[in-house]
């Protein structure tokens, strides 16, 4: 009895993986790409586009993802495009349950962009680099302050400004990334069991640079600081 256990869930396995597929978006590769492919992508974005070398350097990240970068030059920005290692889960009968590394092609042109914008900045803020060539990713933008404290009124109104004149530059240049900005403030969470709490030390987020916008952003950043007010427990 057990020996046909045994065949019957071997047999089912079988027939399992039989109907396992990868369905990798189009361009990504199983092999690094080339420099023509390269090249190629970088003048998509920009037909004077230069790849400074067909040099190129391969790096990998802290969690072993492999990074394969050219020197460019896009729009006048100097920046990096990149064959990059990317997860691609399976689809059919036992969909995402594996995965396999695939190369898609991808710049930091955008990210280098919003890090030399926010450098010039009055306002001090940080960008994760680890997120450059994250896929189908905003770039979200922490402000820093000295203190964490709630920004007043007159504050509050020169970092809209700040954020709208970022995003108005950045706009010019991007392909198709967009940008956030995230403002320190508590937030309201909730454990498994729905009971709420506040988290301290969070972040409000802006991202529609409209005046409904402006008036959705003010409201949210003002009702989380007066969590601070309620009987909620707070975690840090």
């Amino acid at each position: 009895m057990k020996k046909v256990s045994s065949v019957v869930l071997c047999l089912l396995l079988i027939f399992s993986l039989s109907g396992c597929y990868f369905a990798p978006p189009d361009g990504w590769t199983k092999k690094h790409h080339t420099y023509d492919e390269i090249l190629k992508y970088s003048k998509s974005i920009d037909p004077n586009a230069v790849i400074v070398s067909e040099k190129y350097i391969d790096t990998n990240d802290e969690f072993d993802w492999e990074f394969r970068e050219w020197d460019a030059v896009i729009n006048g920005v100097e920046c990096h495009v990149a064959s990059v290692s990317d997860w691609v889960m399976n689809r059919g009968l036992v969909a995402g349950e594996f995965s396999k590394f695939y190369y898609r092609i991808d710049s930091d042109y955008e990210y280098t962009v919003l890090k030399n914008l926010l450098d010039k900045s009055s306002m001090d803020w940080k960008i994760d680099e680890s997120i450059k060539y994250k896929y189908h990713c905003a770039y979200f933008a922490d402000l820093v302050l000295p203190e964490y404290r709630m920004l007043n009124d007159n504050e509050l109104e020169l970092l809209w400004q700040t954020v709208v004149e970022i995003n108005s530059e950045y706009e010019k240049y991007a392909v198709e990334r967009k940008i956030a900005f995230s403002i320190p403030s508590p937030v309201l969470g909730r454990d498994q069991e729905s009971n709420m709490f506040i988290i301290n030390n969070s972040y409000t987020d802006i991202k529609e640079f409209t005046e409904e916008g402006k008036k959705e952003f003010l409201q949210k950043y003002k009702d989380n600081w007066d969590l601070l007010n309620s009987d909620l427990p707070l975690i840090d």
